[in-house]
C-alpha cells in the first residue's frame, strides 16, 4: 500500500504536476491521520472492555462477599437477641421475686446469657484487597465506591462496644460467678451426664438476691441490646452495598 502511494507520488512530480501533488499530498497525510485515530479508538475500546470486566469480576466478588457478611451478622442479631432474652428470664427471678428456676435451668441460663459474649468478624479479604491495590477506583458507581470505603470505619464502631461488652464480661461477670457460684456446673450448661462433676453444692436462691448480680445480669443485657442495635445499623449499609452490587451487575451482563 505504502509502495502504491508513493508510486503515485512519483508519478505527478514527473509529470510535474505540482499542485496535484500537494493535494494528493495533503489527503495521504489526512487518511494516515485517520488511521492512526480509528486505531486509538480501537485501543481505547478495548481498553475499556478490559476494565468494564474487570469491574464486573470485582462487584461480583463483592457482592458474593457481602452476602456471606449479611447471613453472618443475622445469626449475631439472633444470638444477641436470645442473650437478651435468657437475660431477662433470669431477672424475672432476682431480688424479693420468686425464684422459679430449676438448678438446671440456672446453670443453662447463666451459661449461655450471661458468659455468652457476641463479636461479629465479616469477611473482608476481597474488599481489603480491592482497596489496597487501587482497584476500588475501577468501580464506577460513585455511591457503591463510598459505601465500601466507609466500610471499616462502620465496622470499627461495632467493634468498639463489642470489646467493652467483653471487657465487662471479663472484669466482673467472671470475677463475680468464680466467688458466687458453682462453675464446674454452669460450663457443663445444666447437663447430668457430664464426666466432671462438682464436689459441691451452691444456693442459688441467695445469689440471686444479691443486688450486684441482678447489676451484672442487667448490665449484659443491655450490652447485648446495644450490639444488636449496632448490629441492625450495619446491616442497612450491607443491603444498601448488595442491592447496588446487584444493580450494576444487572447493567453490565
Amino acid at each position: 500500500m505504502i509502495k502504491f502511494f508513493r508510486k503515485i507520488r512519483q508519478n505527478l512530480l514527473m509529470e510535474n504536476k505540482t499542485g496535484k501533488y500537494f493535494k494528493y499530498a495533503i489527503g495521504e497525510i489526512v487518511l494516515v491521520v485517520i488511521g492512526i485515530l480509528i486505531a486509538l479508538q480501537i485501543n481505547n475500546w478495548n481498553e475499556n472492555r478490559k476494565i468494564n470486566k474487570e469491574e464486573l469480576q470485582l462487584i461480583e466478588s463483592l457482592h458474593k462477599e457481602f452476602t456471606y457478611n449479611k447471613n453472618e451478622l443475622e445469626r449475631s442479631i439472633k444470638r444477641a437477641q436470645l442473650i437478651q432474652k435468657r437475660c431477662e428470664t433470669i431477672l424475672n427471678n432476682t431480688g424479693n421475686r420468686e425464684m422459679k428456676l430449676s438448678k438446671i435451668e440456672s446453670d443453662s441460663l447463666i451459661n449461655w446469657g450471661l458468659t455468652s459474649i457476641i463479636t461479629y468478624d465479616p469477611s473482608n479479604g476481597i474488599l481489603e484487597n480491592i482497596i489496597s491495590s487501587g482497584k476500588i477506583q475501577i468501580i464506577k458507581n460513585e455511591k457503591l465506591k463510598n459505601l465500601l470505603s466507609s466500610w471499616n470505619g462502620f465496622l470499627n464502631d461495632v467493634k468498639e462496644d463489642e470489646t467493652w461488652a467483653v471487657n465487662e464480661r471479663n472484669q466482673f461477670i467472671f470475677p463475680f460467678l468464680y466467688k458466687n457460684s458453682n462453675y464446674i456446673s454452669i460450663t457443663n450448661g445444666g447437663k447430668q451426664n457430664s464426666q466432671i462433676a462438682s464436689g459441691f453444692d451452691a444456693d442459688y436462691k441467695e445469689v440471686y438476691k444479691l443486688l450486684e448480680f441482678e447489676n451484672l445480669v442487667n448490665s449484659q443485657r443491655i450490652w447485648n441490646r446495644k450490639n444488636e442495635r449496632n448490629y441492625k445499623n450495619l446491616k442497612r449499609s450491607i443491603d444498601e452495598i448488595i442491592a447496588l452490587c446487584q444493580q450494576e451487575i444487572s447493567l453490565k451482563k
